[in-house]
Formats: C-alpha cells, structure tokens, sequence
C-alpha cells in the first residue's frame, strides 16, 4: 500500500497542476490530508485519478482492508474509549496506523523529547497483533523508540530543513514501512535537478512553461539565453524529457566502459566516523562479477577491517581499475582515507595510487534521470531497482552499531544490515548499467560545438 502524506500548510501556493504533479511522480494508493483547507481540498478532488482521505474530516476513525494489509486512521478528535468502536476485524490483519495524536514535546525538566498521548496504544493492543504507527505530527524519517510500549512508531510528517519543506510518501507492505520524501517545491519546471527558479523564471519569460515544452525543443535554442551553456541546456531539456518519460538519457559518452569498475560504499557508526564498521564491494570484472564484503562485529579491533580491504585491492587491482561510491568524495573516500592514515599508513601507497571517482558527480554529468532527488536510494528507485531490504536508512542503521558498541550483549540483525549494506551498492551496478544501455537524446559534444560557433 503506498500513501502520500499531503499537508495542507506546505501545499498553500500549489495550483491543481502542481499537485497533480507530486500525485503523478508518487502514484499512491490513496492521499491523506492534513490541515488541508476547503480550496485546496476542491483543487485535489478535480484531480479525479486519484483518492484522497482527509484525516481532519474523520469523526471517529476509518478502516481501509487490502488484502492481507488494513489501514487505520486516528485523527485527534476520536474518543478509542468508546464501545461503538469495533476493531476486533483487524485482528488478523497487518494493520498500519496512522494518527495526529501522537507527537512529541520537550520535557521541560530534562529537556529531552518525549512522546505525548501513547494512551492509545494499550487500547490498540487489546484489539490488534500486528500493527505499527505512523504519526502525521512527527517529522519523516525519524523513529522514536518509546521502549516501555514495544510498538514501532514512525514519523509521518513534513520535514522542514534548510534544503526545503519536504513532503513524506510511505511504502507499507514490508516488514517496516519505508518512507521516502521530496521537497514540494520539485513540480512542473522546478522539478529539473538544477533549474533553480532564477533560470525556472527566465524560461517562462521566454514562453517555455512547462517540462513538455521544454523537453521539445532543441537545447542549442536556449545557449543565448544569460548564464546557460552547453551543458545546462543539454542537462535540463535532457532531465525534462527524462522525467516526463520515466527513462533515462546519456547526455555524454561513456568514459568507464574499458575501466575496471569497483563500485563501494562503507558503513560507519555516524557522519562523524569512530569506526568504519563494512565495507561493501562490487567488482564489476567483465567474466567474474562479484560482490564483497568486509565487516567487523568486534568494535575494539576498528583497524582490522582496513587492513583486510587493503590487502584485498592490493591483490586485485588491475592497471585501469576505478573505485565509485555515491558522494564518495566528501563521506567514503574522505573516511578511508583517515582510517588507513590512522591504523596502517604504510599501505597508504596503495591507496592513493588508486583512482577514485565520485559516482553521484559521474551520474550527473553523463546523464538526465527520471528522478527528482539526488538521493541514491530515490534515484536507484526511479529506474526500477528493487531492493531486497527497505525501511531502514543510513541513520537508522548507524544507531544500531552504536547501541551495539556500547551493549556488547545486545547484537544487532546482521543480516539485515548487511543486506541493506549491498543494496547500496548493487544499486550503484544497476545505475551505472541503465545509463550504460541508455539511448542518446542529446550529445554535449554537440551542443558545446554549436556553443563555440556563438562565441
């Protein structure tokens, strides 16, 4: 069951376009709404595709089946005290919850968060088995853990930061639901990685208003335009193309094809690193592809790890071998870097003889991408990768190391992280091996050589 969370307050200036869009790019089951007002409700319901429920609407609460999954909603006004309320047809159901009444405040005596309204979660026990809430009141992505009730709870809310208020679309039929956000900002022009709404207004102003509009005209049309080259009229008609179309374009050669491609991603136990605790590796050999792993289950020995993953590239590298890991430049080869420094830096030689690509920066400058976000998980995603594990991210799983090395007795699922250790990096193979196979709409090279006539 997929659901899109669409807040009311963060969807003020959207026209019924807009939304139309965000519906178009998530393509839930159904919407939920929240401090939604009656204008905006009118805009949703003429976008007739799709349903949508409003929690502030519900008088008691309402439950949706499908198949062996059920959804049940809770808004802040419903009483689950009353007997009217039968919840006994869910007992045999994986029910989701989602709620307004649970949120978290500040304890104002030790000024820790704390969850407010967890009452009804007894009462939910009584009814149901197997259940898990989501909570439209806290942000997305976190996962409060009120121990003393055992009950998964996760945030549901809009995410507000810096890069934007984001909006949450949740995945519940795993064995934890998986929410994924987007800034509610990336509709019709604006959803182009990149545009900004500098280049977004000059575009309109010229009469291209749309991502249809611009995806059919020829990029070397808008090089006159001010601080547009080559390369941003390639990327931009290329990614409006590509997310209309839900494919993915080259927009450059493919300069790794006759390299030895390595793909890593390591696992740490925060963005501050004490130790580097897995070390994920794709060798991506024409006759002998083969993913490995590296892990260290004994904190205490955090050089061990090192020293196994040097001697391991020591011994398979080849003459033209290349490592790629997603943002490597400023996290995985940063880190690595340090802690073969730190715990062996004799062998440092041998690292730094290595070439090392950032694969996030590859990926945007070889090619236009359905997705909207940056994000790996989102852009693996939007070409079709399927994961073996969701639900859990890098925070989520860097807190179950560190609970770990500070609880020796209580171990984690080592399978489970692991197996979200190599999607990260099977997913970058699946990446690489779309763009590889993909159609060329547009060539830079082109484009650069039509920017040199105009110079």
């Amino acid at each position: 069951m997929r659901i899109l969370h669409l807040p009311g307050k963060a969807l003020t200036n959207h026209s019924k376009d807009e939304m139309k869009d965000l519906l178009d790019h998530f393509k839930p089951d159904l919407s939920l709404t929240t401090h939604m007002k009656e204008l905006q409700k009118r805009k949703l319901e003429q976008i007739s595709r799709y349903e949508a429920l409003h929690l502030d609407s519900i008088q008691s609460f309402t439950a949706r089946k499908l198949g062996n999954e059920a959804l049940l909603l809770i808004n802040d006004g419903s009483s689950l005290d009353s007997k009217d309320i039968d919840l006994s047809k869910l007992k045999n159901k994986k029910v989701t919850v989602i709620t307004d009444q649970i949120r978290e405040d500040i304890n104002p005596k030790n000024f820790q968060f704390e969850l407010l309204n967890t009452f009804i979660i007894d009462r939910l026990k009584k009814e149901m088995k197997d259940f898990q809430i989501l909570s439209t009141e806290i942000e997305a992505g976190k996962k409060p853990k009120p121990e003393e009730k055992e009950t998964p709870i996760y945030g549901f809310g809009v995410s507000e930061s810096i890069g934007g208020t984001k909006i949450p679309n949740v995945i519940t039929s795993w064995k934890r639901p998986h929410v994924e956000t987007l800034d509610v900002q990336k509709v019709g022009l604006s959803a182009v990685p990149g545009m900004g709404k500098r280049f977004t207004t000059e575009l309109e102003n010229r009469g291209i208003t749309s991502r249809k509009e611009l995806c059919s005209i020829e990029p070397s049309k808008i090089l006159e335009y001010d601080g547009i080259g080559p390369y941003r009229s390639t990327k931009w008609v290329c990614s409006a193309k590509a997310i209309e179309e839900q494919r993915v374009f080259k927009i450059r050669e493919n300069d790794l094809a006759k390299k030895h491609r390595l793909f890593i991603d390591i696992e740490t136990d925060s963005l501050n690193p004490r130790i580097i605790w897995h070390i994920g590796l794709y060798d991506d050999k024409k006759n002998n592809k083969k993913y490995r792993s590296f892990v260290e289950k004994e904190p205490d020995k955090k050089g061990r790890i090192i020293r196994r993953f040097v001697d391991h590239l020591e011994k398979d590298l080849e003459e033209n071998s290349v490592l790629l890991a997603w943002y490597g430049k400023k996290f995985d080869f940063l880190h690595l870097t340090e802690f073969i420094e730190d715990h062996h830096p004799k062998r440092k030689g041998i690292w730094d003889e290595i070439d090392k690509i950032d694969f996030m920066y590859w990926v945007d400058k070889h090619a236009a991408l359905p997705s909207r976000s940056s994000k790996l998980e989102n852009v693996a995603n939007r070409l079709g990768y399927e994961p073996e594990l969701r639900g859990l991210d890098g925070e989520d799983v860097a807190r179950r190391y560190t609970e770990y090395m500070n609880n020796r007795e209580k171990e984690p699922d080592w399978d489970e992280l692991m197996t979200y250790a190599k999607d990260d990096v099977v997913s970058m193979k699946y990446i690489y091996d779309e763009i590889k196979n993909a159609p060329m709409l547009h060539d830079i090279k082109d484009i650069e050589r039509e920017y040199r006539k105009t110079c």
